[in-house]
């Protein structure tokens, strides 16, 4: 029977990351000796994982919308447990997704299987009582921002920088192009879920308003895989005959980055988003909110002031963050009109934008990431099997 390894992801973008690594991973691991399984979606999938689910119609945002699928991830989490015991899995990789992947790290270190982390939870921002039980179940955390490293470590936790991927893809993908010099352009990136759409748009479509009061302005909604565009058209009518305006505005369903190449600047949801226009050098707000009950519940646990990664990897704050009460349009309106009419103060923000894309370097994350695993774990597996 060959050897099994255990990948659990939870939401798309980790499994693609998830994917990416798996790819590396077979690229160094005998063919047909070793076998992949677990949770995730169609990029595992393309991969070879055999997967127990499909999660990527599962995504929730907040604990309140989370409980919704609630069921359907404590089957799964059973599921897993049994098929990692039944197949022998000789390591399971846990990708982001902390609320599920720590309990199931536990009962994965109990059952005597190594556990690597892929993509750390953000302990250092909330909930900071989690690395105890990260130290205590993770045999090895591998992270995607460099300042993780040394908290990791600070804590006895083995961790390792190992580059970030969407840093790598964007920055060896040459230049961007240029934005459209006869008007100014603006993205509104609302996320891909369907909650924090319904949450975030109103709000960014409100800014857009803003700007269109005061100056000739045209917007990029970008429409995620995972979000219908009926759906999406449906929240922008809606807002449409609330405020009987009519924005000059196209729905595209390209990537994230090929419409930041496209603008002059952007309002940006929190998340990967905002590392890829910090990537790309593209000005921005960053824009957030949860229902109410979702945000009572968690704010007590927040450690940090500071929600966006740019800023996060930059050390200091580069862009702005209207966050929930604070995130409405008028403000970030003002914001973007002067990024819109100073042009001095978008270059400079470019500058810093670039200086904090730097500290990232260009790694291949996940080549560097498979490294640390087979040194860490797969090689005593073949000199166990010797």
């Amino acid at each position: 029977m060959p050897n099994s390894v255990l990948v659990v992801a939870g939401e798309t973008s980790g499994e693609r990351h998830a994917a990416g690594l798996i790819r590396e991973l077979r690229r160094r691991l005998p063919a047909g000796e070793w076998d992949f399984f677990g949770s995730g979606g169609p990029a595992m999938s393309a991969e070879g994982v055999d997967l127990l689910l499909d999660v990527s119609k599962l995504a929730a945002i907040g604990p309140i919308a989370a409980m919704a699928h609630a069921g359907s991830y404590l089957r799964l989490f059973r599921r897993i447990q049994r098929e990692a015991v039944a197949r022998e899995a000789r390591l399971a990789i846990l990708v982001d997704f902390p609320d599920f992947n720590l309990p199931l790290a536990g009962r994965l270190k109990k059952a005597g299987i190594p556990v690597c982390y892929f993509i750390s939870p953000q302990v250092w921002a909330w909930r900071r009582s989690r690395v105890k039980q990260i130290a205590r179940y993770v045999d090895l955390m591998l992270v995607i921002f460099p300042f993780e490293e040394g908290f990791y470590r600070e804590q006895g936790v083995e961790a390792f920088y190992i580059g970030n991927p969407t840093a790598a893809r964007l920055r060896q993908g040459g230049a961007v192009t240029a934005a459209d010099e006869s008007g100014s352009t603006v993205a509104l990136l609302p996320g891909s879920r369907k909650k924090e759409v319904d949450l975030i748009l109103p709000v960014m479509l409100d800014a857009g308003r803003y700007l269109s009061e005061r100056m000739k302005v045209r917007f990029l909604l970008q429409k995620a895989p995972s979000i219908q565009l009926k759906h999406l058209a449906g929240i922008v009518e809606q807002w449409k005959r609330r405020v009987n305006l009519k924005l000059d505005l196209d729905i595209c369903s390209e990537g994230s980055e090929k419409i930041l190449a496209q603008v002059d600047c952007a309002m940006v949801k929190s998340g990967t988003s905002t590392l890829e226009a910090m990537i790309l050098e593209v000005p921005f707000a960053m824009v957030y909110r949860l229902s109410w009950l979702s945000w009572v519940v968690l704010k007590p646990f927040v450690r940090t002031d500071t929600y966006c990664l740019a800023n996060l990897v930059a050390g200091e704050t580069v862009v702005p963050e209207f966050v929930q009460w604070n995130a409405t349009g008028p403000a970030i309106g003002r914001f973007l009109e002067r990024i819109l009419t100073r042009p001095q103060e978008a270059a400079r923000l470019r500058t810093r934008l670039r200086t904090a894309t730097e500290a990232l370097g260009v790694t291949d994350a996940y080549a560097r990431g498979a490294e640390r695993i087979f040194g860490k774990f797969l090689d005593k597996v073949k000199q166990d099997e010797n």
